[in-house]
């Protein structure tokens, strides 16, 4: 079997899980060409998160199914939860964690699925959850109006903090020295050492998705369809520009070059967009928006977005990484991996895109 090429992947509110390989053309722009639909879930999708070959999705159907990237076919379905699924994250290529409106948090192996740990974390259900870059710990907030940090190591709870509000999502910074609770339009941003806020910004409007670019400069997707850059550690705005006709619902960053990231966005009006930012110009507020690259619509409502990396592109990163590890002696970065194994049986195979054209959906 051939290299896969990228891929963006997209979750709908009409039950589909949408593939798009994308090619780079020889002018720069991003040509988008359907790879794969999916009808297996009985519910709106809510989060999607791909990690190597595998893709995992997540809906309101209450279960989390398992998809073999390379097969093209499914070959797990976990049933963990009772409620929408709210949170699908992969921490490396270990472990995955899973949160609902059970207000649970599950731990899982990577590649063999099975649940290590169950904890009991918000009432009401959980909204938001981020996993320490160490691994070690990760916090959660939830219906309850609380914010949990959670110690992986020990498997349980550590502190618990009554923020009075009900978060839509917590992000800790690449640094992890730091970490964004976020509510509707409303980003504070904590210090771990003391444990309090020391910046707040009001963006005046909600905000749906949000992505680090460095550890300074965040993207965020909006209600109203912009996309922001806004630098957290001088406080500012570095760039604001009109995306999408419709809510932005979720923002992928991918590193092409040392000095250029791929912005992907996805939106309700049915749109995905790439855009290409220059790191250097996001030091000052930017004149001009990001150069669009390439798009496509899927005729949908998409809710949610990852993207898949091709082999060849993780090995080199990979190597560039170890290289620079050496050059600068961080013993400490060394990687490790291990042999994955699917313990599931196959089941259904990701359908060809005519397929989707033969499903009767309703289009709003």
């Amino acid at each position: 079997m051939g290299e896969r090429a990228m891929e963006v992947i997209v979750g709908t509110n009409e039950e589909f899980i949408l593939g798009y390989q994308i090619n780079e053309t020889e002018d720069g722009t991003l040509k988008f060409k359907q790879s794969f639909t999916n009808h297996s879930h009985q519910g709106s999708l809510r989060k999607i998160a791909v990690s190597g070959k595998f893709l995992l999705s997540g809906g309101t159907d209450e279960v989390i199914r398992v998809f073999n990237l390379n097969r093209r076919n499914e070959v797990g379905l976990i049933m963990e939860h009772q409620g929408t699924i709210s949170n699908i994250t992969f921490f490396e290529t270990s472990h995955l964690f899973s949160t609902a409106e059970d207000g649970n948090i599950c731990i899982f192996k990577r590649g063999t699925w099975l649940c290590e740990k169950t904890l009991k974390a918000h009432n009401g259900g959980i909204t938001g959850l981020s996993v320490h870059p160490s691994g070690k710990l990760a916090i959660s907030v939830g219906r309850d109006k609380t914010m949990k940090t959670w110690n992986l190591i020990k498997g349980r709870r550590a502190y618990i903090t009554n923020i009075g509000k009900i978060a839509d999502s917590v992000h800790w910074t690449p640094s992890g020295t730091q970490f964004l609770v976020v509510t509707e339009g409303v980003l504070d941003l904590y210090e771990v050492d003391t444990g309090k806020i020391v910046h707040t910004v009001d963006f005046k409007q909600r905000v749906n998705s949000v992505k680090f670019i460095n550890n300074d400069v965040v993207v965020l997707g909006s209600e109203g369809g912009s996309i922001c850059l806004y630098n957290i550690e001088k406080q500012k705005q570095v760039g604001h520009w009109e995306a999408h006709n419709n809510r932005v619902k979720a923002i992928c960053i991918y590193t092409h070059t040392e000095e250029c990231k791929w912005i992907f966005s996805t939106s309700s009006d049915g749109s995905i967009k790439v855009w290409s930012l220059q790191l250097s110009e996001i030091i000052d507020n930017l004149e001009n928006k990001p150069k669009l690259l390439g798009e496509v619509n899927t005729t949908c409502r998409n809710i949610c977005m990852d993207i898949s990396i091709p082999n060849k592109i993780v090995k080199k990163e990979k190597k560039k990484r170890h290289r620079l590890a050496k050059e600068e002696s961080l013993s400490d970065m060394n990687e490790t991996s291990s042999p994955e194994k699917e313990s599931i049986k196959n089941k259904d195979n990701l359908i060809e895109p005519s397929s989707l054209k033969k499903q009767k959906v309703s289009f709003n």
